[in-house]
């Protein structure tokens, strides 16, 4: 699925993000959720809600605030702000009209219960932690020339902000910084010592000391400039 700049479902995310973040009082919108997460969605297209819970890209308090927002703008319909209060009426009218006939029918009410998936049982927990997203493709490109000290395999998913558009980033790279960027950035400030040779390097890029010539060297460098120039 093509997910370039000028997807207008990204333009549309992008105008949503903006209007929550004044809604919530924050001065950047990229609080809200990174636009990288978004991407990721577009590139497995959510054909329903059910679709997305399973992609485990957003936490479960993001999953129920902005969940059917998001699914909304993948699939290229208003989101809950946008929609018509007269068509929110009528919905909502339907709603009770249906409830009101299915009570006044024992067999119908059976019947819609034993037809109900499985996955309409399960509930979205709020205090759920973040999950990482293991893709179901089996063959696709990743970063696997990165080696982590022994002692910091711990840190491996842990909650990673890009601080920067992802416009320029490659999946694979995004996927490499989801998994390894928290450390990398703890390493690059010296809140952690580095381990191994490729923990070592990071000073030296972060700093521009010298050219990347990994993989996941190239995706950290991408980082600092992106960085950078937009905060000049």
């Amino acid at each position: 699925m093509n997910t370039t700049p000028s997807d207008d479902r990204l333009t549309a995310f992008l105008a949503w993000r903006r209007r929550k973040a004044l809604e919530a009082g924050l001065v950047k919108p990229e609080q809200v959720l990174d636009e990288w997460v978004f991407r990721r969605m577009l590139l497995h297209d959510p054909k329903d809600i059910y679709a997305l819970e399973d992609l485990r890209l957003l936490t479960a308090p993001l999953f129920a605030q902005y969940g059917e927002d998001l699914l909304a703008l993948c699939q290229r319909r208003p989101t809950e702000d946008e929609r018509p209060r007269s068509a929110k009426r009528h919905e909502e009218t339907e709603h009770v009209s249906r409830s009101s006939s299915a009570s006044r029918t024992p067999h119908a009410r059976a019947r819609h219960h034993h037809s109900e998936p499985a996955s309409a049982h399960v509930t979205v927990r709020r205090d759920s932690p973040p999950v990482t997203l293991h893709s179901a493709h089996t063959q696709k490109r990743t970063i696997a020339d990165f080696a982590p000290g022994e002692s910091h395999s711990d840190w491996k998913g842990r909650p990673f902000e890009l601080g920067c558009s992802a416009s320029s980033f490659k999946f694979w790279e995004t996927e490499f910084l989801e998994q390894w960027g928290a450390l990398l950035e703890a390493i690059g400030n010296g809140s952690v010592a580095p381990e191994s040779d490729d923990e070592r390097s990071v000073a030296e890029l972060t700093s521009r000391a010298r050219k990347a010539a990994k993989e996941w060297e190239q995706a950290w460098v991408k980082v600092v400039l992106r960085r950078a120039y937009e905060n000049n």
